[in-house]
């Protein structure tokens, strides 16, 4: 989610890179929180960052490796550096160094499906700014931009709306939505966010699944139904803020 706050503040305004129906340019940076926003038990809302206005896509690779999905994205005007590296089958691994702006980054599939069933393997994780690891994509008709997030930066996310808790794969998680104002995939103004953050941080080494279904099943109870999704989701490593620093390894698999 956004921008030295994921979830708090940095409107991006993505230039959509469109291949197909495959546009993964995400406009995750957050805009500030609502009067409404209410906190989970136990949590505290980051301030948000200054908001970058009209933020444009700077660099948008993507392509298909040993059957997955994978893109690239970093926010216009980033700099300091990021190596990204497909790995075998389903594993991926970037780092960066001294990184100002705003990246996402990961391998999953060229199509969303509300019944994907993920299986992962967090090997290293490591993030001084904002960000998340998790499951991520976007659903059109309504617009939304969703996420499961299984940890999280050096700054928290959390801001919005909270929702609610339960319990999927063994875990508790916290719902939240809130309202974008910035630019959606195809370049129409606003959309909503919607997701499910881990009461705990997911540790590392461990292998861990994601059932979306019941993140989907949960987010349409409180009102909140995706629309299409037939465009990529990814396990994605995001980052913002100022001269941060980080690694990620991840392996994904179908369960």
């Amino acid at each position: 989610m956004k921008k030295q706050n994921s979830l708090t503040g940095v409107t991006r305004k993505v230039t959509l890179v469109v291949a197909a129906t495959l546009v993964f340019a995400s406009t995750t940076c957050l805009t500030g929180c609502k009067k409404d926003e209410k906190m989970a038990p136990g949590e505290v809302t980051a301030p948000p960052p200054p908001t970058k206005a009209g933020a444009t896509v700077e660099s948008y690779q993507s392509g298909i490796h040993n059957g997955f999905f994978w893109s690239l994205w970093k926010s216009d005007g980033a700099t300091g550096t990021v190596n990204y590296a497909n790995g075998t089958g389903g594993n991926y691994s970037v780092n960066w160094n001294g990184f100002n702006g705003n990246f996402t980054c990961g391998k999953g599939y060229s199509v969303g499906s509300a019944n994907y069933k993920i299986g992962y393997n967090l090997g290293s994780y490591s993030n001084s700014g904002g960000g998340t690891f998790g499951w991520y994509g976007w659903s059109r008709s309504p617009y939304y931009e969703y996420y499961v997030n299984e940890t999280w930066g050096a700054v928290s996310p959390h801001s919005g709306t909270y929702l609610g808790t339960f319990e999927t794969d063994g875990a508790g998680y916290n719902v939240w939505t809130r309202w974008m104002t910035g630019k959606n995939i195809d370049g129409g103004d606003g959309f909503r966010q919607i997701y499910s953050s881990r009461v705990t941080k997911v540790s590392t080494g461990q292998n861990r699944v994601i059932t979306f279904a019941n993140h989907y099943n949960k987010w349409q109870s409180f009102g909140y139904t995706l629309g299409q999704l037939n465009i990529p989701a990814i396990m994605v490593a995001e980052t913002w803020g100022s001269n941060t620093n980080g690694n990620i390894n991840c392996t994904i698999w179908a369960q």
